[in-house]
């Protein structure tokens, strides 16, 4: 096993993959432009601090961090140890010891990858292919993380996409040339994606694998496919989640895994496994479809004030809002193929942030504090007009954080600033009385 530390960073984000945010656009008052993606952090009461649960970020690249430095990654599931005689035991749920302030995580085929508050990467698992190893050296500010069979993207604040020097049979890693503006990475396991923040979205790879030369489009993008707020990449198939709360999904349909149910409808996160799809709807409840041959739907009927899933190879994680964790799926099936108990959940595990599956392991963030939007700005002002203070300028553009706490509400409140250091500065939301609140960042 080969633990990497990617090069000093500045700045970091919590997004997932597969992705776990609540976005939706929203009718502006003209008197501003907004960003055309909401941020939604769900939230719950712990002993009156917040845990942070999912986010979004906005095309100005904002940053979301849980406030306290005390994170830490659990993971279980394959790779408890590193064997490699054993084909599935690379150490990929060995975190490394001296691992915190860890801010997003992500699973891969038999690697692990964590994103830190400084914007450091550290990996663990797999490095056969150099899944772990990013290029060019001393690349900095990264915001998000993905990971794939054999291959990892990491996002930095500028937009642009890095790629691992890992598995790059089908083209997964080679990133489109003059690919910007991005806000969101997927990995599937041979192709990639990206969310860009007009909406639209550029696939990658993975177009002819499985032996026969068939081409299941998993690396191409249905024509004329746009308002996309989220995105999720299964092993040959892909989810869109747009603006109005619909799907679109394409690639390999083995299982029923690209074919919508009928009605589905208010979804606000997606995830995608092997050959099954989770998604969460508005109302904190499940749905699933696909592949079941593990029992990696089962858990999604009846389970409520969920706020967060992530999708395994053939198994499903819910992040309840209370901070705990739900699993079902492969690992106490007796198969050695899939099974490693990456469905069953750590006792005590609580106070969680974060979900992230691997094809058979499992990772959570659990920490502590309330969730703070760290925004790189140059310059600070303060709101004029009645509006409260919170605005910042970047670039010659101002931007200030604002808040409702339904999207049915269309006064949109501003946070009061707090001073950073750095160049930055920090918005600290510190309402408990609230379950959840959308977040946006527009430009005044």
């Amino acid at each position: 096993m080969r633990t990497r530390m990617i090069s000093p960073l500045y700045l970091c984000v919590c997004v997932v993959q597969p992705i776990t945010q609540r976005v939706s656009r929203i009718p502006h008052p003209a008197s501003r432009t907004c960003f055309p993606s909401v941020v939604k952090v769900s939230a719950c009461i712990r002993h009156s601090s917040w845990t942070l649960k999912s986010a979004w970020v906005a095309a100005v690249l904002a940053i979301l961090l849980p406030a306290s430095a005390s994170n830490r990654v659990v993971a279980w599931g394959a790779g408890t140890t590193f064997n490699p005689a054993d084909k599935y035991d690379y150490g990929q749920s060995m975190v490394p010891a001296t691992l915190t302030n860890a801010v997003q995580v992500a699973g891969g085929g038999r690697h692990s990858l964590a994103l830190l508050a400084n914007g450091t990467l550290v990996g663990w698992g797999d490095d056969s292919l150099s899944e772990l190893d990013f290029s060019p050296a001393g690349a900095s500010n990264y915001v998000a993380v993905a990971c794939g069979l054999q291959h990892s993207l990491a996002l930095r604040t500028n937009g642009m996409v890095a790629a691992s020097a890992g598995d790059n049979s089908f083209g997964q890693i080679g990133v489109p040339a003059g690919l910007s503006n991005v806000v969101a990475i997927a990995c599937g396991f041979y192709h990639s994606m990206a969310l860009k923040a007009d909406g639209t979205v550029v696939a990658w790879g993975g177009n002819n694998f499985d032996g026969s030369q068939v081409n299941y489009g998993q690396g191409t993008v249905p024509p004329g496919l746009s308002n996309v707020v989220a995105i999720a990449a299964g092993s040959y198939h892909n989810l869109a989640l747009k603006a109005d709360g619909t799907l679109l999904a394409w690639g390999l349909n083995s299982s029923g895994q690209t074919n919508i149910p009928p009605g589905l409808s208010n979804v606000v996160a997606v995830a995608a496994g092997a050959e099954h799809n989770v998604v969460l709807k508005a109302d904190g409840t499940l749905q699933a479809w696909g592949a079941d041959e593990y029992g990696q739907l089962d858990g999604a009927a009846g389970l409520s004030n969920v706020v967060a899933l992530a999708a395994g190879g053939w198994h499903t994680l819910a992040l309840k809002t209370n901070g705990t964790v739900v699993a079902w799926g492969a690992g106490s099936s007796n198969n050695a193929n899939v099974d490693f108990g990456q469905s069953t959940v750590p006792s005590g595990l609580t106070n969680v942030a974060q979900v992230a599956a691997g094809a058979r392991h499992s990772l959570a963030l659990a920490g502590n504090g309330p969730p703070v939007l760290k925004v790189p700005l140059t310059t600070v002002r303060f709101g004029t007009n009645g509006f409260a203070a919170g605005l910042a300028t970047r670039n010659g553009r101002v931007y200030r954080l604002e808040y409702v706490n339904a999207l049915t509400n269309r006064t949109w409140s501003a946070f009061p600033l707090q001073y950073g250091s750095g160049g930055t500065n920090r918005f600290t939301d510190t309402n408990r009385a609230v379950p959840q609140r959308f977040y946006r960042v527009s430009q005044w």
